[in-house]
C-alpha cells in the first residue's frame, strides 16, 4: 500500500508540476495579445499557439481561445490557421463526446485541408477524422480514415503523421480482434520511428505491441512493453488512461489486486483533470472488473452503476458496465436486474458487430471456400483415377446414387420448407394490411376531427369571442354582471388555446409537413418535465410509421405523467436510413413489469409496432423509474 500511494503521488506531482508549466506559457501569450497592438494574423498566431497549449489537459480553455483564434483567423483567411483551429475545437467536442458536433468540426477541417492544397494538413485531417471514429468505436470508419493518410503521402516517411497512423491501423486491427494483422503495422511504425528518432512514435508501437500481447493472453510479454513507456505517458492524461486500462487487465490476468488498484486510481486521476466522461465511464469499468475478479460483488454493481450513469450509450464502455451490472447483480440475487442487463448486453455486443466487418470476412470465406473445393476437385480426380485403374467402379456408381437421393431428399425438403414460409408470409401480410388500414382509418379519422376542431367549432368560438368582445358598454351593467361577463372572456381565451392544444395533439400539422422530429420536439417543449434529443438523419419515415411514432410518444409521456408520477421525462430519438429507435425514460416510481396488467392503449400501441415487425421493451423496478425502447428496421 505504501508503494502505491508513493506511486499516485509521484504522478500527481508531475502531472501538477506540467501543467503549471504550461499555464505560465499559456498566460505569457495572453499577456502579449491583452497589451499589445496586433494584426488579425498576428492574433490569430498567437491564440493558435495559446490554444495548442492547453489542448489534450485543458478541454475549457482550448474551447475558448480556440473559438476566439478562429474568428481571428477567418477574419485574415489563413487557411493553415482556419485548419489549426477547426481540429482544436472539434478535438473539444469530440472528448466531451459531443459526436453530432463535433462531426461538423471534422468535416469543416477536412475541407479546409484540401482547399490548402498542402497534403499535410491533409493528412491530420484524416489522423483527426481516424481519431474521431475510433473514439466510438467504429473501427472500420478509422481504418478508412487512417489508410487515407497513406494515401495522401508525399514521398517524406519521416513524417509523424505517415509513422503514427501505421501504429492507428495496428490498434484499430487489435481493438477488433485480430491481433496478428495488427503486429504488421506496429512493427512498421517502431522501424519508421527508430529509423528518423520519433521517440513519442516508439512509445506508442512499445504500448501497442503490450496491447497485442495482452489479447494473445500473454500478460508477462504484455507487461514488459508496457511497463516500459508507462513512464513516458504523464504528460498525456487521455494515452496514460489507455495504459493503465491495459495494465490493470495485465494485472488481473497475473491476480495482482493491489497493482491493478493502482493503475485504477491512476487512471480516475487522469478522467478528473481532463474532465473527459469517456474516461470517467473508463475508469468505473475498471474498478468493476477488479471488484468482479475479487469476489467483491457490492462493490463491483455500484462501480458499474456509476459507469452506466456516465455513459449507457457507448459500444466501446457500455457493454462492459451492462455485464459487470448483470453479473453482479446474478451473484446478489438480484434476478431481474440481472436478467435486464445480460439482454442489453448481448443486444450491445450485436450492434457492436459492423456490417461492413462481415462483409469483409463473408469474402475472405468465398475465397477461402473456392479454393478449399478446388483442392477437393483435384483430389476427387485424383481418386477417380485411381479407382478406374483398380477396376472398382461399382463403388463411385453406388456413391453417384446416393448422392441423387440425398439431393433430391434436400430438394424436396426446401420446396416444402419454401411453401412453408410463402404461407406465413402471406399471413403475416394479411396481419400488416389490416392492421395498416386501421391505423390509416384512424389516422384519418384524427386529421378529420382535428381540422373539425380547428376549424369549426374553433371558427364558432372566434365569432362567439368577438361579441363578447364587442360589448362596450360595461358600465351599464351590474357590477355582479361585469365580472362575470370578463370571467366569460377569459374561459373563452383558455377555451379556445385548449381547443388549439387538443386539435394540434390529435393530429399536428407539421407531422406531414416535416416529419417526425418537429411535432415531436414541439410536443415535448410544451410538457414542463420532458426533454428531447435526437440522434441521426432528420429523414422522412412515411406518414403512417411518423403518426405511429407520434402517438406511441404521446401514448407514453401521459402514461409517466398520469401513472408514474414522474418529474423528468427523457425523450430520445433516433433515426436513420435502416432504423428508427423511440426511448421514453422517466424516474417515476415504476413497476414490476411481470406482474403488471397493461390497459388497452399499451395494448394497442405493442400490437401497431409488430405489424412494422418491431420490438417493445420495457425496463422498470418498483421506485426506480421505467424506461420504454421502440426499435423498428425500416425495409429498403
Amino acid at each position: 500500500m505504501k508503494r502505491t500511494a508513493v506511486i499516485l503521488l509521484l504522478a500527481l506531482v508531475a502531472l501538477s508540476a506540467f501543467a503549471e508549466e504550461v499555464n505560465r506559457y499559456a498566460d505569457s501569450l495572453l499577456h502579449i495579445v491583452q497589451t499589445k497592438r496586433l494584426t488579425d494574423l498576428e492574433r490569430a498566431k498567437l491564440y493558435a499557439d495559446i490554444t495548442e497549449s492547453y489542448c489534450a489537459h485543458d478541454m475549457p480553455n482550448t474551447f475558448k481561445y480556440g473559438t476566439m483564434g478562429l474568428e481571428a483567423a477567418l477574419r485574415c483567411d489563413d487557411k493553415t490557421l482556419i485548419f489549426r483551429f477547426y481540429n482544436y475545437i472539434g478535438s473539444t467536442y469530440t472528448y466531451r463526446c459531443s459526436y453530432d458536433t463535433a462531426k461538423v468540426y471534422l468535416d469543416l477541417q477536412i475541407a479546409a485541408a484540401e482547399a490548402s492544397g498542402n497534403k499535410k494538413l491533409v493528412q491530420k485531417a484524416w489522423q483527426a477524422a481516424g481519431n474521431f471514429y475510433a473514439r466510438q468505436g467504429q473501427f472500420i470508419l478509422a481504418v478508412e480514415s487512417y489508410l487515407n493518410i497513406l494515401k495522401h503521402f508525399d514521398g517524406d516517411e519521416s513524417s509523424r503523421d505517415y509513422i503514427i497512423a501505421h501504429g492507428n491501423i495496428g490498434e484499430c486491427y487489435r481493438r477488433m480482434g485480430n491481433p496478428k494483422r495488427a503486429l504488421h503495422y506496429l512493427e512498421r511504425e517502431r522501424e519508421l520511428a527508430e529509423k528518423y528518432g520519433e521517440p513519442t512514435s516508439i512509445g506508442q508501437a512499445q504500448r501497442e505491441l503490450g496491447y497485442v500481447y495482452l489479447a494473445l493472453g500473454d500478460a508477462d510479454r504484455a507487461l514488459e512493453y508496457m511497463l516500459k513507456v508507462k513512464p513516458k505517458e504523464r504528460g498525456a492524461p487521455v494515452n496514460h488512461a489507455d495504459l493503465c486500462e491495459a495494465l490493470v487487465k495485465a494485472y488481473l490476468m497475473k491476480n495482482q489486486y493491489p497493482d491493478a488498484l493502482a493503475c485504477a486510481a491512476e487512471c480516475k486521476d487522469a478522467a478528473e483533470w481532463l474532465g473527459d466522461p469517456y474516461i470517467h465511464t473508463l475508469t468505473w469499468n475498471l474498478y468493476a472488473d477488479i471488484y468482479r475478479a475479487q469476489g467483491r460483488y457490492g462493490e463491483c454493481r455500484a462501480a458499474a452503476l456509476k459507469a452506466w450513469s456516465i455513459d449507457s450509450l457507448s459500444i466501446n464502455t457500455a457493454p462492459t458496465s451492462a455485464f459487470n451490472i448483470a453479473f453482479a447483480s446474478a451473484m446478489l440475487g438480484k434476478r431481474s436486474d440481472a436478467s435486464r442487463f445480460f439482454g442489453v448486453y448481448n443486444r450491445m455486443m450485436n450492434e457492436r458487430t459492423d456490417k461492413n466487418y462481415h462483409e469483409a470476412l463473408s469474402q475472405m470465406e468465398v475465397v477461402y471456400e473456392t479454393e478449399k473445393k478446388q483442392q477437393q476437385i483435384a483430389l476427387l480426380e485424383k481418386e477417380k483415377r485411381f479407382f478406374i485403374i483398380t477396376g472398382v467402379s461399382g463403388a463411385l456408381i453406388l456413391l453417384l446414387a446416393f448422392g441423387l437421393l440425398f439431393y433430391r431428399h434436400r430438394l424436396n425438403r426446401e420446396k416444402r420448407e419454401l411453401a412453408e414460409r410463402k404461407v406465413k408470409q402471406l399471413e403475416q401480410e394479411r396481419q400488416l394490411v389490416a392492421t395498416l388500414a386501421l391505423l390509416d382509418g384512424e389516422n384519418a379519422e384524427r386529421t378529420r376531427l382535428a381540422r373539425d376542431l380547428h376549424d369549426g367549432l374553433g371558427s364558432m368560438l372566434s365569432v362567439v369571442k368577438l361579441h363578447l368582445h364587442g360589448i362596450r358598454n360595461i358600465s351599464a351593467l351590474a357590477e355582479a354582471d361585469a365580472g362575470r361577463l370578463a370571467k366569460a372572456r377569459e374561459m373563452l381565451d383558455e377555451l379556445a388555446v385548449e381547443l388549439r392544444r387538443m386539435a394540434h395533439n390529435l393530429m399536428p400539422d407539421s407531422l406531414s409537413r416535416y416529419g417526425i422530429k418537429t411535432p415531436l420536439e414541439d410536443f415535448c417543449r410544451s410538457v414542463p418535465m420532458a426533454s428531447f434529443q435526437f440522434f441521426g438523419e432528420d429523414l422522412r419515415l412515411g406518414s403512417r410509421l411518423e403518426v405511429l411514432i407520434y402517438r406511441c410518444a404521446y401514448e407514453l409521456i401521459n402514461n409517466a405523467i398520469k401513472h408514474a408520477e414522474a418529474t423528468r421525462i427523457n425523450v430520445q430519438l433516433t433515426v436513420d436510413e435502416r432504423f428508427v429507435s423511440l426511448s421514453v425514460q422517466d424516474d417515476g416510481k415504476g413497476f414490476d413489469p411481470e406482474t403488471v396488467a397493461y390497459g388497452a392503449g399499451f395494448t394497442n400501441m405493442r400490437n401497431r409496432i409488430a405489424s412494422y415487425n418491431g420490438k417493445i421493451n420495457v425496463y422498470s423496478l418498483p421506485g426506480a423509474g421505467t424506461e420504454v425502447t421502440i426499435e423498428i428496421e425500416l425495409t429498403p
